[in-house]
């Protein structure tokens, strides 16, 4: 008797848990269908907006003594991110474009999150990292990438490899784009 009336417990849960499910759904479509504007306005915050992962990664280490956000990997290959010093940098937009072989493997130039991985206008296929240091690193024309948005990836790991004899670099940190040599220079 009592497991039966645990069955039957359970089971109305479930319906329940279905049906506010179903409600939830149903609701974003009208919303959807009655006001766009508000749907993209929604798109734009997540997906053109980068949460603070720094910030609260150290509120978590300070809360329960551990970073909460990183899924690390330890199957980075590494490569070394150096050779950009050596490159041509040239201004491009609000950033830099950086000559590079073609296919050469790119590698992050700080150790930080995956916050994006996707096309972007102007820069195609890129990877933006928020580094440990609180800088947004973008890597532009980037191919044949492995790397999962919120993958915690370590200084010199591997990214992918350039599409053609550029990439593209662009660092920023509350909204103000820095140079690649002046954001060199602030970490020696």
């Amino acid at each position: 008797m009592k497991k039966r009336y645990k069955l039957k417990k359970s089971i109305s849960k479930l319906i329940s848990k279905i049906f506010i499910i179903i409600i939830v759904i149903l609701g974003i479509l009208i919303i959807k269908k009655h006001n766009p504007k508000l749907i993209n306005n929604i798109k734009n915050e997540i997906f053109n907006k980068s949460l603070n992962f720094i910030k609260i990664n150290k509120l978590s280490k300070k809360i329960i003594g551990k970073e909460v956000l990183y899924l690390n990997s330890d199957e980075n290959k590494m490569v070394n991110s150096e050779e950009f010093q050596n490159s041509t940098i040239e201004k491009y937009f609000d950033g830099e474009r950086v000559k590079v072989a073609t296919n050469a493997p790119i590698g992050t130039i700080e150790s930080g999150i995956v916050i994006y991985k996707g096309p972007k206008e102007n820069f195609n296929e890129t990877i933006i990292v928020q580094g440990i240091d609180g800088y947004n690193i973008w890597y532009g024309n980037i191919e044949n990438s492995d790397v999962k948005p919120y993958e915690y990836l370590n200084k010199n790991s591997l990214i992918g490899s350039s599409k053609n004899e550029y990439i593209y670099l662009l660092i920023e940190k509350d909204g103000k784009y820095i140079k690649y040599e002046d954001y060199k220079k602030n970490k020696n």
